[in-house]
């Protein structure tokens, strides 16, 4: 007997998301991630989000304070551990342990081979951890180890130069001149246990104030060894204006001139730069200049 189109074959309690909630299950609400739950308890990770939500659980496994017991393991214990017995995610007990500058004593590493030894530095640390299927920071401190330099392009891995600049400025100024990403310099100087030097909370001497608003504040910032944000930050703190500034208000007078001359002879008459003269009309949706002949 042939079936109808609407009809369906019969779905079990589970594919379905019907299945009824155990005492079980509901117990493990809250103690980890959505998806950890769903993943533990075979369901949907929205299915248990709206059960958790519906209970008016919050995800406290988390945001739970830390108890001197708890960070006596750190360092002691691998993170996996650690995880697993404060019910906390591996990465959460790896972050809070970076950020107390505390070291693993006993690091889950398998022993290394001769024939790995011989690979690394022949390549980027990356492309070896991929060919040994390792971590390529453990590919990197296994390099060090061996007093191995970096392989050619391998631009990850940290020099004696760039580690000179940790901590004598904002982890964010540091950034943005080594190229590298904000995270990476926070968890090396963490890691390595660099502290600030010359942090961004600096104070400001009195001689510093009074250069406030005399130049712009990033060429002020590259005077006092500053990041321009916090030059930037002190200047409206004190309520200093520009004094020179390079931005200048645009005037009736100018405006009322746009695209009735070409922008390049308007401005030299006004005395702004050409492409100033194009974004401010095309800001106002004036068309451009047109000659009449």
């Amino acid at each position: 007997m042939k079936k109808h189109r609407n009809e369906r074959s019969p779905r079990s309690p589970a594919q379905s998301g019907n299945r009824p909630w155990t005492a079980a299950e509901d117990r493990w609400l809250g103690r980890e991630t959505d998806k950890a739950v769903a993943e533990r308890i075979d369901r949907s990770v929205e299915s248990v989000r709206q059960r958790r939500t519906h209970k008016g659980i919050p995800i406290v496994y988390e945001i739970e304070p830390w108890t001197p017991k708890e960070e006596s393991w750190l360092g002691v214990l691998h993170d996996n551990e650690i995880a697993r017995r404060t019910k906390r995610s591996v990465e959460t007990v790896r972050n809070y342990r970076l950020r107390r500058g505390i070291d693993l004593k006993k690091p889950l590493r398998r022993p290394w081979t001769p024939e790995e030894d011989r690979l690394i530095g022949t390549a980027s640390d990356r492309v070896i951890a991929r060919k040994l299927k390792r971590d390529y920071k453990t590919v990197g401190d296994r390099r060090r180890q061996l007093g191995l330099d970096p392989a050619p392009g391998d631009s990850k891995a940290w020099t004696e130069a760039e580690l000179a600049v940790l901590g004598t400025m904002p982890d964010r100024a540091a950034a943005k001149k080594l190229k590298r990403t904000l995270a990476s310099v926070q968890n090396k100087r963490m890691k390595d246990r660099i502290p600030m030097i010359n942090g961004a909370h600096r104070p400001w001497e009195t001689w510093e104030k009074t250069l406030l608003g005399k130049m712009p504040d990033t060429e002020l910032a590259k005077m006092l060894d500053r990041h321009p944000s916090t030059v930037l930050s002190k200047r409206l703190a004190e309520a200093v204006p520009y004094k020179s500034p390079r931005y200048r208000p645009w005037t009736k007078e100018e405006l009322k001139q746009l695209g009735r001359l070409p922008d390049e002879v308007l401005a030299k008459k006004i005395d702004r730069t050409p492409q100033a003269v194009m974004l401010r009309r095309t800001r106002l949706k004036i068309p451009i200049f047109k000659s009449q002949g």
